[in-house]
């Protein structure tokens, strides 16, 4: 029986041995209730985001290949920074002022506005009156705004700054405005990803960038990725897609208990996730973990197409009790927690825009 051997670099935590055959991702938001939906299931492993199930049974039926993906080259790791007590000597001090620009009152307040609407389901009124608000703002930021549409009247947002040695290089930040429709709910998953993304554009507004800056304010990410699928695809077929350099995904970046900040791609761009937590180690006071594996959020199309990308989250062994649940209001947030996320991303875009030739 085959098995893949997970050779962990210092200071990997985490690795393990695994038999191949039979094995599942599981990419439901709702995990356990697996074994009410599939008979004859057994859990392997629970790491982070990543669930990894065997089904001694038949899989093949319409339930689970909607939650389920087959494995077919395993890869799971922890990757647990240091603490972060005092700022490391290599830290770029450009980077480090850019940061200390971020406010964690306009996090807030934003996040505070986009839940006071009842509903932001995508195709509602209230979401097309949040998108149209945003796309307002953006514009006196100096940013080049348009729609990109899914479907009728459910449209995302994308918003550029050009780059002035490089514009054909693009780095996407992006996070999605709609929730999952409670009334005046969804304030971590994900106004939490929107307020922080247009935090990081008003920062990133106001100075010249080598590399073109796009912000991608998503939609349909709750029914099933559509905006963000959709998006992939239109460039895909311009032959544009290759121009991202790097994308970063904030979904649910607003609770936290413990200081972790989950950094999640696929295996193919370890040295990605690798590079944001020695960021979050360098600009925050963030410990990261990384899942290989990735899965449920908008990050995913653009992995998929082998463009490098990574979600950051929060920790998800520890999320929000809140999530897809009316009680996922503003006063359940740790906003602190908001501004390192703000401040790993914005060092983030900072970095990879520095490397540009």
């Amino acid at each position: 029986m085959k098995k893949i051997i997970l050779l962990a670099l210092s200071p990997f935590l985490f690795a393990m041995s695994l038999p191949e055959k039979d094995l599942y991702q599981v990419i439901t938001a709702h995990p356990e209730i697996l074994e009410l939906l599939i008979p004859n299931i057994e859990t392997v492993s629970k790491q982070n985001r990543l669930w990894i199930v065997k089904v001694t049974g038949n899989p093949y039926w319409k339930t689970a290949k909607e939650i389920l993906r087959p494995i077919k080259n395993l890869d799971i790791r922890t990757y647990q920074a240091n603490d972060n007590q005092g700022r490391p000597a290599n830290s770029n001090p450009e980077i480090v002022g850019e940061i200390a620009k971020l406010s964690q009152s306009n996090i807030k307040n934003d996040i505070v506005w986009l839940s006071s609407y009842k509903a932001r389901n995508a195709g509602s009124p209230e979401n097309r009156d949040a998108k149209n608000k945003i796309s307002d703002r953006l514009k006196n930021l100096g940013f080049q705004v348009s729609s990109v549409c899914y479907q009728q009247d459910s449209c995302s947002l994308i918003a550029d700054l050009p780059g002035q040695v490089t514009p054909s290089e693009i780095i996407l930040v992006m996070g999605h405005l709609d929730s999952v429709g409670k009334d005046f709910a969804g304030a971590d998953d994900n106004a939490s990803g929107t307020a922080v993304t247009l935090e990081m554009a008003r920062i990133l507004s106001a100075k010249n960038h080598k590399r073109t800056l796009r912000i991608f304010i998503t939609n349909g990410e709750e029914n099933g990725l559509l905006g963000s699928t959709h998006y992939a695809k239109k460039l895909e077929k311009e032959g544009t897609l290759k121009n991202i350099i790097t994308a970063i995904n904030m979904d649910m970046v607003s609770y936290n208990s413990n200081g972790l900040v989950e950094i999640e791609t696929n295996s193919q761009f370890e040295s990605l996730a690798i590079k944001y937590s020695e960021l979050a180690a360098t600009y925050t006071s963030l410990k990261s973990k990384i899942t290989l594996g990735a899965w449920g959020s908008d990050h995913v199309p653009f992995l998929e197409r082998k463009i490098p990308t990574v979600l950051t989250i929060e920790d998800w062994q520890t999320k929000t009790p809140c999530y897809h649940q009316a009680c996922d209001r503003p006063a359940t947030l740790n906003f602190d927690y908001a501004l390192e996320i703000a401040k790993l991303n914005l060092a983030a875009v900072l970095h990879f825009d520095s490397q540009a030739k």
